[in-house]
């Protein structure tokens, strides 16, 4: 591939060499080399198993149908589907021929839904039939144009493909380059409306093969997808990265629920799983233990994982974990913990991968030393192409050939990096910076405590000061000043929080909020918070 062609951030001085031009050639070659193994196995009510061969045929049906809709290489289509095969068949037959496709996260509401679609200029919107109240709310304001297919209305491709047995249709394909969009996954939007990340066929590719190659995945690799398929995490590490190595994939339908977590590892003999640090800490919460002998590592990402959550799960599981990092605009992970177990350097997020560089920089995109905190940039195959319409944010998020994360961390001598916080999660108390992370740790370290999440709130005399919330574990007891206590002398006073709120009092926050990937959002407490301060001020 000729590096010319792409933008200066996407650009890394190493070779790599990318086998396939597109999804659809690498699902072919895998298919064309075992095409009776299992590719994807579906629990539920009713199990569905498919081979390579099997899953292909079905595919190109649906690319079929697809084109007798009217759509063609370019056009894009949303998603509404909870993690399915029905969400598989859809995506690999509209990535074969050359369609984009855009997974819309199915917890949304109605008119953020509408904004994703309209947004995305999506000609077709596929949705489950669990989802007909939210677009029966939005149909009036969608009108005719986008089409909107009711998946359990759909009769055309299921009947199709049951009749064609094992011959494949005859479908001429386009030509779709390395360079042509795939996936446009929308970011949460906590700043504003959702930015939509486009991520092509070359991004895919180079970040499933890296994870691949990373954790020698192998045609005995068999991952299980516990994270939505709307996510990037859930498409590139358990999909596409086994996918790449020949290996299966095991997808749950629907939401996964962790209680049968390692009935399913032992059932199916998953080998890797990729999580967020806070799924860990529920497995730890929950009575099950561990049933298989086949699992050889998990993976995770998106938040700090504490050493307190990975040691207790790594003792009492016998699993390791390897933590990483990486954002929707780096299609998944950027670097990871060196595999096998034994490589690791704990505490960190790794090495970059071979697809990209990582350096941290300074306000003026100054390359920074060891040890020296900054903001984490990329550049590689794997960053994204841009965002959907935003020439002005495109302008800032790319400056000087890197792509800028908004997170901040540094790198020690030996090139691993470590990451404290994103930018927006930052606590400024009395011109001090002050990382969620650093007190979370200590908090995970008191026996009582299942989950806590450290925010920022709003204080005249401080700008911010601290508050803690914590989730306590069943049939224990802890006090606000029990958990003082606890934390003092372990943690710079300034760095200790004002108050502590325990969700186990509350009768109007249950749970720590939480995103589909069971990423904390810290804005929810944030504004929990101000909410109650609001209430109580009015009474």
């Amino acid at each position: 591939m000729d590096k010319r062609v792409l933008p200066e951030y996407q650009r890394i001085k190493a070779d790599v060499d990318i086998e396939y031009r597109n999804i659809g050639e690498l699902f072919q070659a895998r298919t064309k080399r075992t095409p009776m193994k299992e590719f994807l196995i579906s629990p539920g009510k009713r199990s569905d198993i498919f081979s390579y061969k099997d899953f292909q045929r079905d595919f190109l049906v649906v690319a079929k149908f697809l084109r007798s809709k009217g759509l063609r290489k370019g056009d894009r289509i949303s998603l509404v589907i909870s993690n399915s095969p029905k969400f598989l068949l859809i995506y690999f037959g509209a990535l074969t021929s050359g369609i984009t496709v855009v997974p819309i996260n199915h917890d949304l509401a109605p008119t953020e839904m509408l904004y994703i679609i309209q947004n995305s200029g999506s000609k077709v919107v596929f949705y489950n039939y669990d989802f007909d109240h939210k677009i029966e709310a939005i149909r009036g304001e969608i009108g005719e144009d986008p089409l909107l297919i009711g998946l359990h209305r759909l009769p055309d491709f299921e009947p199709l493909t049951a009749e064609l047995g094992t011959q494949e249709p005859e479908l001429k394909m386009p030509v779709v380059e390395l360079t042509d969009e795939a996936v446009i996954i929308y970011t949460s939007g906590t700043t504003g409306a959702p930015k939509g990340v486009i991520l092509t066929h070359l991004n895919l590719l180079a970040d499933a093969k890296a994870v691949s190659e990373w954790f020698h995945f192998s045609t005995d690799t068999r991952t299980l997808c516990i994270l939505p398929l709307f996510h990037n995490n859930g498409q590139v590490v358990t999909l596409l990265a086994p996918l790449y190595a020949g290996g299966s994939t095991v997808v749950v339908k629907g939401k996964a629920s962790l209680l049968p977590f390692w009935g399913l590892v032992a059932k199916y003999d998953v080998t890797w799983t990729s999580v967020m640090p806070s799924i860990l800490s529920i497995l730890l919460s929950l009575p099950m233990e561990r049933k298989d002998k086949t699992m050889c590592g998990i993976i995770c990402g998106g938040q700090v994982l504490s050493r307190s959550v990975q040691d207790g799960f790594e003792e009492r599981f016998g699993v390791p974990i390897f933590e990483g990092f990486g954002l929707t605009e780096t299609t998944s992970f950027a670097c990871y913990n060196k595999y096998p177990a034994e490589n690791r350097r704990l505490g960190t997020i790794g090495l970059p991968l071979p697809v990209n560089e990582m350096a941290i920089m300074d306000e003026h995109d100054n390359e920074l030393g060891s040890n020296v905190e900054g903001e984490i940039c990329i550049r590689g195959l794997n960053v994204t192409s841009g965002y959907l319409g935003l020439p002005q944010k495109n302008q800032e998020a790319f400056a000087n050939g890197w792509f800028h994360s908004g997170d901040f961390g540094h790198r020690d001598e030996d090139g691993y990096y470590y990451f404290h916080t994103r930018k927006d999660a930052l606590i400024i108390k009395r011109g001090e910076n002050i990382y969620p992370a650093e007190l979370e740790n200590i908090l995970y370290q008191h026996p009582a405590i299942a989950e806590c999440a450290v925010v920022g709130i709003p204080d005249k005399v401080s700008g911010e000061e601290i508050c803690a919330f914590v989730k306590l574990r069943k049939d224990t007891e802890a006090t606000e000043e029990d958990l003082r206590r606890f934390c003092t002398g372990k943690i710079a006073a300034f760095k200790q929080a004002k108050e502590f709120i325990i969700i186990n009092e509350l009768d109007d926050l249950l749970e720590i909020p939480k995103g589909p990937t069971k990423k904390v959002l810290y804005r929810k407490l944030r504004e929990y918070y101000i909410y109650k301060k609001d209430i109580d001020a009015e009474r």
